[in-house]
């Protein structure tokens, strides 16, 4: 596989809408959604607590250091904007930080609320990180779950988790999942998720690499309250094939490859 250079990963990536001008969200949903979170009981929580404590002005501050969108909470009309450069970043000190758990033969729990549009990318990053010696775990594969129906469980796709619902797999903001993988240790030592996922395990201590939406609000919180999360700002429900320079960067360093 040929490699693919910062340059050349950040304009595709533009160009795929996954980072930049944001494609999927508008303005004006995306700060009515703050108020609903703060306002408690939304699956937006991601199974993080705490988040009352903030003012919507903070929670969008939080968010615009991350994504560098605009931070004014009274601009409802704005176009919503990812900086490339922070999604870069975020790629490059996760997969840094993959690379030398991997190294030490740790145990990485990968996982999706978003399968329509991470899973393959989340394949990918858990083979690279398994070719270099890292583990890959299941946990609670085939059993019986406490989740909102009977039918549903924790389905792995390439080592990678998903909420299933019998013959379906299920996008979900929900922690429930994660929560209930984690009722039993040992647990991980680290985890790459989004959604609830990521939430749930950020809430008990394990180290994190999320994927955050500009839309993910909590997650944000997590990070402005120095929680051990490194933070993917970047669209999360673009078309799997477009996420290549998002795996492709991984890959390369877990591989121990220059990067230019």
């Amino acid at each position: 596989m040929s490699q693919i250079s910062l340059g050349a990963a950040r304009a595709a990536l533009i160009s795929a809408g996954i980072t930049g001008p944001h494609q999927s969200h508008q303005r004006a949903k995306n700060i009515a959604k703050i108020h609903a979170l703060l306002a408690g009981g939304s699956e937006d929580e991601f199974g993080l607590s705490g988040l009352e404590r903030y003012s919507a002005g903070e929670v969008l501050g939080f968010l615009a250091e991350l994504t560098g969108c605009s931070a004014d909470i009274a601009d409802v009309e704005c176009d919503e904007v990812i900086d490339p450069d922070k999604t870069i970043a975020g790629i490059i000190a996760a997969a840094h930080r993959l690379a030398d758990h991997a190294g030490h033969g740790g145990t990485l729990l990968v996982a999706t609320g978003h399968p329509t549009g991470l899973l393959e990318n989340h394949i990918r990053i858990a083979d690279a990180f398994r070719q270099n010696g890292g583990k890959v775990l299941r946990l609670r594969e085939e059993e019986r779950l406490p989740l909102l129906s009977r039918a549903r469980e924790v389905r792995y796709v390439g080592g990678v988790g998903c909420l299933a619902d019998w013959g379906q797999l299920v996008h979900t903001h929900s922690a429930a999942a994660m929560e209930a993988l984690l009722d039993v240790e040992p647990w991980p030592e680290m985890v790459l998720a989004d959604h609830g996922f990521a939430g749930a395990a950020i809430e008990r201590g394990i180290p994190a690499i999320a994927v955050m939406d500009i839309n993910d609000y909590a997650l944000a919180v997590a990070s402005a309250e120095g929680k051990d999360v490194i933070i993917i700002p970047m669209d999360d429900n673009r078309p799997p094939r477009l996420y290549e320079p998002v795996w492709r960067l991984f890959v390369q360093i877990l591989r121990g490859d220059e990067i230019e």
